[in-house]
């Protein structure tokens, strides 16, 4: 078996439409509820905190979600999104140019827009966020320039949320990937991890999409054996009478990791 998810496989199995209708209508009732509250929380958090700014940040994996960024770009001058599969990357265009179809946002917006005090100030964000992505660009984690053949300036911080999970089909090719992201980030770049702890799959519509079981301890290794230093790693375990049976998970996690 491959180290790494390979585009057409991915492909075969995952509908990325499906996947945004499922996870991230927030307010659903569904597992995506507790992710996103805690997520965009930590992300909230860390963005308007004043240690975590620059003039770059690259998401790795953006496609085909923009939550995680509804934030982060109130704290960086430039946006490089990137997308691994051509649906992933048709998704987030639709999005971008306001086209009529486009996955509606709102109920996410409006939440951000609430932890930052601008209620109301729903179309200003996704606005602001659209004018922030500069460039849009293919991703492969499994490289050593994880954006080959482009060749960008090193970024100020990296995102990578619910990412690496899906790209890694083991250990030590998440380690290869945290290494090799590395190349991409300036000395004390900032990285942001975030995701699922203990999942080996969520389902999307009839498939299961394999998801690489982490643990906060995995975590920790991993960053570690890549030359990363943790500055902060916070988790939330699945509630107790939780029945929500998309998925295996056990749990999220949220890091703040530094290069040296």
């Amino acid at each position: 078996m491959s180290e790494f998810t390979k585009a057409f496989d991915y492909e075969k199995e995952f509908n990325a439409r499906l996947y945004l209708d499922t996870y991230f209508h927030l307010g659903s009732g569904s597992l995506a509820d507790d992710f996103l509250r805690f997520e965009l929380a930590n992300l909230h958090k860390i963005f308007t905190s004043g240690g975590v700014t620059g003039k770059t940040l690259i998401d790795i994996g953006t496609c085909p979600s923009i939550y995680h960024l509804l934030s982060a770009c109130e704290s960086f001058n430039e946006i490089i999104a990137t997308w691994y599969t051509q649906t992933e990357l048709h998704e987030l265009q639709m999005w971008m140019n306001k086209d009529q179809g486009a996955f509606d946002w709102s109920s996410v917006v409006k939440h951000v827009c609430e932890l930052e005090g601008k209620s109301g100030k729903c179309q200003e964000k996704e606005d602001k966020l659209r004018g922030k992505i500069k460039q849009v660009l293919h991703c492969d984690v499994s490289k050593n320039n994880p954006l080959e053949p482009v060749v960008l300036p090193k970024a100020d911080c990296l995102i990578a949320a619910v990412c690496l999970e899906a790209a890694c089909r083991n250990q030590n090719s998440y380690i290869t990937a945290l290494k090799n992201l590395s190349n991409l980030l300036k000395p004390e770049g900032h990285l942001i991890l975030a995701g699922d702890l203990g999942a080996n799959y969520y389902e999307v519509g009839p498939n299961k999409i394999f998801s690489l079981a982490v643990s906060e301890q995995s975590l920790r290794n991993a960053l570690s054996e890549s030359g990363y230093a943790i500055r902060e790693l916070v988790s939330f375990g699945k509630p107790e009478g939780a029945d929500f049976d998309n998925s295996d998970y056990e749990g999220f996690y949220f890091i703040h990791a530094q290069k040296p």
